[in-house]
């Protein structure tokens, strides 16, 4: 079955398609923040009382409940409803349901970019498993192209939205390892150093990153700069964290060390638990 159109974008500035069938901003804050709470709960009422505290969690006036219902009527004139023979109960109308104690945002699969996102990246790292690291790589870009900017971007945080963000958060750095491991195992360690460098400086304690960036540096040719990779990991946990390297990263700066790498494509298949495909480039 063809997945609904996605019609709500939360990986990025908040954004939702409209009748034309365009994206457009939601302009009003108040509005943009009531339909992130919603979202990030897509398909779950959401009790009104929870929606108070989110939107106004210095405390909230006395005419918040009335607020609440004035945002609610404008984000229905904003939404365009599902085609009924989608969704039946809502019969076009809007999808922003009342629905006791609160209010309910009927998503259907699909609909929702970062659940398209976490879909597009489970299929591309189950297939980076079974060794189609080329279909992987493929998959996992389309996934992380979704992203257009930190999630919710232009939403105040609060509760609910934090611990989404860090949810898909670490979704998106997981599936960019994948992605990594997919492109090096297919000989493509030249071209993914780069985007290893802002990663590693990005995140200076994921040591995965730090990782894949000695391997690709390796394959091509930069084992000084490997080195120098593994060095900076070690000061900068030390400084952070007072804990030295993990297993994987130590084995490799040994390896080096000693010439040892003759290994290094059966080190990428055993990452991802695909067979030994990858060369030097």
């Amino acid at each position: 079955m063809t997945p609904a159109p996605v019609r709500y974008r939360i990986l990025g500035p908040l954004e939702i398609r409209g009748p034309d069938g365009a994206f457009r901003m939601v302009s009003q804050a108040k509005c943009r923040a009531l339909l992130a709470a919603l979202l990030v709960s897509a398909g779950r009422t959401v009790p009104a009382g929870e929606l108070l505290e989110q939107l106004w969690p210095g405390g909230a006036p006395k005419s918040a409940p009335k607020l609440v219902q004035q945002y609610v009527h404008r984000l229905r004139r904003a939404l365009p409803g599902p085609p009924h023979e989608r969704c039946p109960a809502v019969r076009g109308g809007s999808p922003l349901l009342t629905s006791p104690p609160g209010y309910r945002l009927a998503v259907d699969p699909g609909e929702l970019d970062a659940d398209r996102f976490t879909a597009l990246a489970r299929v591309a790292r189950g297939a980076l498993a079974e060794g189609r690291t080329g279909q992987a790589a493929e998959g996992l870009r389309r996934a992380l192209d979704m992203w257009r900017g930190p999630l919710l971007a232009d939403v105040p945080d609060f509760p609910a939205i934090t611990a989404e963000l860090v949810r898909l958060e670490e979704a998106r750095l997981l599936a960019t390892e994948a992605w990594v491991w997919a492109e090096v195992h297919q000989g493509h360690a030249h071209d993914v150093v780069p985007e290893l460098e802002i990663l590693v400086a990005a995140h200076p304690l994921r040591e995965s990153f730090r990782h894949q960036l000695m391997i690709a540096l390796c394959l091509t040719g930069r084992r000084a700069d490997a080195l120098g990779a593994a060095r900076q990991l070690r000061h900068v946990l030390a400084e952070e964290l007072g804990i030295r390297p993990g297993a994987d990263v130590l084995a490799m700066e040994q390896a080096i060390i000693r010439d040892s790498l003759a290994d290094l494509p059966g080190l990428v298949s055993k990452a991802i638990g695909a067979p030994p495909a990858v060369r030097g480039v």
